[in-house]
């Protein structure tokens, strides 16, 4: 892991280094353990808090109770290399062109605001999820395809 890097966390990375059970946790955990016991810098943003919130309390997952959860998004936001994100004054053109020039609508949307998020703020997106590999210019790193 490169020394002061900015990485910008999707919401399945918070999800997976919450859940014991999931097929992913060992290596979320462990880049996650790893990122803030280097020091990494972590941007955290509303659309992945709410996810991992939204995803990991639903009742018919048995992710996580509403208290662990909090816990755990506590923790996140008290690491002192967190720092919040927000789309600027580039994102709605960086978003614009990823979804025209690669066809997106729908559920695409959500990684493609993501992505737009990541190349504006100059961060890695970490990432369980191959389909960001499709983004043009978009640093992307998959924690589960160097374990």
């Amino acid at each position: 892991m490169t020394r002061n890097a900015l990485f910008l966390p999707d919401a399945n990375i918070w999800l997976n280094a919450l859940n014991q059970s999931s097929r992913d946790h060992a290596v979320c955990r462990q880049w996650l353990d790893q990122a803030t016991s280097t020091g990494q810098d972590l941007l955290v943003n509303d659309l992945t808090e709410c996810a991992l919130l939204r995803i990991g309390t639903h009742p018919q997952l048995g992710i996580s109770t509403p208290t662990v959860a909090l816990a755990f998004h506590k923790a996140l936001l008290d690491y002192p290399q967190t720092r919040r994100c927000s789309p600027a004054d580039r994102h709605h053109q960086i978003l614009s062109g990823f979804l025209t020039g690669l066809g997106l609508v729908g559920n695409d949307v959500n990684d493609a605001w993501l992505a737009a998020l990541a190349v504006e703020h100059h961060a890695t997106l970490v990432s369980l999820d191959e389909g960001f590999s499709r983004f043009p210019g978009l640093l992307w790193h998959n924690p589960a395809a160097s374990a």
